[in-house]
């Protein structure tokens, strides 16, 4: 089904779409369709099959009579069971349907027929959601001429102002020890030598360079990970450990597979990790005017739709896999888009960044903390990071004498130099969390995403549009340590509690655990993040019952506000504590 905007939008997009082709279709292979089924098809010796018997292949073949000859492949090499266990994972942890990967794969085919004629035809049938013609790899804008040093390590409080890295460091976790975050995309330069975390990366094979480069994604992990060695820059989360996955890859031919990628990198990461979505959509072809990655093959004037990336961001999601994904650079025409006018699918689970100043007089209009002009905006953007006047490797625009190993850009930007700044810090606050005794899986990417935009740096209006807050890591850090949502034990192991969901959105179950000895249960009070009571509960509440419902009202019947809260009780041998999150309404 397609979905249009309303023509006050049509209007809105003029500028874009006078700059694509006639059709305003997107650039894309010629011979080459992503499918997404319904569910229960795999490949069987090269032929798919309906392995749950559901008529989800019915007219398939006939459509396929139109070729002279075709061939399915997967979207990846990860294996089917490895692909299930992601499903299942996620099911188990969210209590949600999760997508299984396994459901797509690529058509390549031979023939007369136009490939997006093809595409249309196979998307009519029933056993189908999405059949959408494979793009050509699109290359993200970049301003150049910026100017600047790393002031992105900063204090938040200093000039200019930045994420407060410095004080990440000195803490236990800080820089992301014992962390991997992945960086998919292209353009890695895996020589250079403030890299040295770059050799042996990459995580899958086949991989191509589809513009010659080695400098777009040499610039993003050196925000990342450059060494801290005393000479270059110094990356953010220099820490942690890198992982690489290329999104141009593929065997005999490559071809932008960005899905594919994604499953890639869930199979060789873990709860915890971070996937840096360095890839952006060219919503209106041929405009040089760019989505976040999760509208993929979604063109004006439709909608957002479900698809295969937006699947494959879930899957990370669900297994625990925080995704930081960039918001887009529309640099031409009316400038940054507002996408909520577009029409969002849903939420995704990914932290969408967008393109912030760094300082007043940088090289775009617009001031510290205000949205840049090219920067895409809406309720969607949870933080933003330096738009502009980045420092970091790659391009030899601030020095090159030392040869292409040694090249250093002064004016990374947009929101690719965006992104791995919040990246970054996502990185640092997981090293931090599970430095001080928590298992990296239970602060869950919603929990994550949620600190950084309410302990971050508020985004400063005018101009208008949301992009959220640029993270702090010492107001991230201080939230983080009081808050764990594991369940404290008294030494005895006689008594024991925990809370469900955490976050929580409009009720919250408090699991009491008496023990087989009874003991006692004298008091349960909920505190905020001051110690405040708001709630508490009677002694023949908390007795009667092996859990306490707690509708996230306070004594006086008022929703209590988004923030952190503690979970007290009181045994007869000792209390016990457990910190979660209340997020707003």
């Amino acid at each position: 089904m397609k979905y249009y905007i309303s023509v006050f939008l049509f209007a809105f997009l003029i500028p874009f779409i006078s700059a694509g082709d006639a059709e305003g279709k997107y650039t894309c292979e010629d011979d080459l369709i992503e499918v997404m089924f319904v569910e229960g098809v795999r490949l069987r010796s090269g032929i798919l099959a309906d392995i749950q018997q559901s008529g989800v292949l019915d007219g398939l073949e006939e459509v396929l009579e139109l070729t002279e000859s075709y061939h399915w492949e997967r979207i990846s090499t990860v294996s089917e069971e490895a692909v299930d266990e992601m499903e299942s994972t996620g099911e188990r942890l969210t209590g949600s349907d999760i997508y299984n990967l396994n459901d797509i794969y690529t058509l390549r085919y031979r023939g007369d027929i136009d490939v997006w004629e093809l595409a249309e035809i196979l998307q009519e049938l029933p056993g189908i959601i999405r059949a959408m013609p494979v793009p050509l790899p699109q290359n993200p804008s970049q301003p150049p001429d910026y100017q600047g040093m790393q002031g992105y390590l900063n204090p938040a409080a200093g000039t200019p102002t930045g994420i407060d890295a410095y004080y990440a460091w000195s803490q236990p976790g800080g820089d992301g020890l014992g962390v991997t975050v992945c960086d998919l995309e292209y353009s890695w330069n895996y020589n250079h030598n403030d890299l040295t975390q770059a050799p042996g990366s990459q995580i899958n094979s086949y991989v191509q360079d589809p513009f010659s480069d080695n400098n777009h994604g040499t610039a993003v992990i050196g925000e990342l990970v450059s060494d801290y060695n005393g000479w270059g820059t110094t990356g953010i989360c220099y820490g942690a450990n890198l992982k690489t996955c290329g999104t141009f890859y593929g065997n005999p031919t490559a071809f932008w597979n960005v899905s594919g990628a994604i499953t890639v990198a869930i199979s060789n990461l873990s709860a915890g990790d971070v996937i840096l979505l360095e890839q952006q959509w060219e919503y209106v072809p041929g405009s040089s005017n760019y989505v976040p990655i999760e509208w993929w093959g979604s063109y004006s004037p439709a909608a957002q739709q479900y698809n295969a990336v937006y699947a494959a961001i879930q899957n990370a999601v669900s297994n625990g896999i925080h995704v930081v994904e960039a918001g887009g650079n529309a640099v031409f025409g009316a400038g940054g888009v507002d996408m909520d006018l577009m029409s969002w699918f849903g939420d995704s689970g990914a932290i969408i960044v967008g393109g912030g100043g760094a300082y007043p007089g940088g090289t775009w209009p617009g001031g510290d903390l205000q949205r840049l002009y090219y920067s895409n905006y809406g309720s969607r953007f949870t933080s933003q990071g330096w738009g502009e006047d980045v420092v970091t490797t790659g391009y030899g625009t601030l020095y090159s004498a030392g040869g292409v190993n040694y090249y250093y850009a002064i004016g990374f930007s947009g929101t690719s130099s965006a992104s791995p700044i919040v990246a970054g810090a996502a990185v640092d606050c997981v090293g931090y969390w599970v430095a001080n005794g928590n298992p990296a899986n239970t602060l869950t990417p919603l929990m994550l995403r949620t600190a950084l935009l309410n302990t971050g740096t508020p985004q400063l209006f005018p101009p208008a549009g949301i992009i959220g807050s640029r993270p702090n890591l010492m107001s991230a850090f201080a939230y983080l340590y009081s808050v764990s949502i594991g369940t404290t034990v008294e030494p005895s192991g006689t008594i024991a509690m925990s809370v469900f969901p955490n976050p929580a959105y409009e009720q919250v179950t408090i699991d009491l655990f008496h023990s087989s000895d009874m003991i006692s249960l004298h008091d349960l009070a909920i505190y905020d993040i001051s110690g405040r009571q708001v709630a508490s509960f009677s002694d023949s509440d908390i007795n009667s019952v092996e859990a306490i419902v707690w509708d996230c009202r306070d004594n006086n019947g008022s929703i209590v506000p988004g923030g952190f809260y503690t979970a007290t009780g009181v045994y007869d041998s000792g209390s016990v504590s457990v910190q979660f999150i209340v997020l707003s309404r």
